[in-house]
């Protein structure tokens, strides 16, 4: 049996795996970043910190805020909607932080990635694939998934651009087996 996976980063970019921190925002949202040290293995997860960092109350909620100010922006592209100044200011502001610095190490001849503030690195580097995906011409294949109850952000990379759900597994495999049942019932007489 497939255990459940604590995060998920099938979102097809960075920017938009942050959001999905929340499920089922549609309906009865679990904010999986909730659990004590949930952020921080987050982060290493998505490979933006090597270790597992103890993260202040503060870097919590800023990473909080990010995901918040991304998906506003992101669902306010799908609905073809002004986007809110606030929210394009804050990501301007977190994208304009310092970075991770590449550099060679030489016993090794490996390449690591070095911030004097390794959280504040990994939320510019989110920030700025923000940037780039909501200003670039990727924009239009930004969608939120079909699932009612889901709303998953997701890249939709397909290329028909036609993809409806953030996941065959989950949400599509529920859309169709609900489809199914509903022709089965409307082709079944009645008693």
């Amino acid at each position: 049996m497939k255990t459940p996976q604590e995060f998920r980063f099938n979102a097809g970019r960075l920017a938009l795996d942050l959001p999905a921190t929340v499920r089922r925002r549609a309906s009865t949202p679990m904010d999986v970043l909730a659990s004590p040290g949930a952020p921080a293995r987050w982060l290493r997860e998505a490979g933006l910190v090597a270790e597992l960092l103890p993260l202040s109350e503060a870097q919590e909620t800023a990473l909080r805020r990010l995901r918040e100010t991304i998906w506003t922006l992101a669902d306010a592209v799908i609905r073809d909607a002004a986007l809110p100044s606030e929210a394009v200011d804050h990501l301007n502001a977190v994208a304009a932080r310092p970075v991770p610095i590449p550099q060679l190490e030489a016993a090794s001849l490996t390449l690591c990635w070095r911030a004097a503030d390794p959280v504040e690195a990994a939320l510019a580097t989110i920030a700025r694939d923000a940037l780039d995906l909501l200003g670039g011409p990727l924009r239009p294949r930004i969608k939120a998934c079909g699932q009612p109850d889901c709303q998953m952000l997701f890249l939709d990379t397909s290329p028909s651009v036609r993809r409806r759900w953030c996941s065959m597994d989950r949400c599509g495999s529920r859309a169709k087996g609900g489809a199914f049942r509903q022709r089965q019932k409307d082709t079944t007489p009645s008693s």
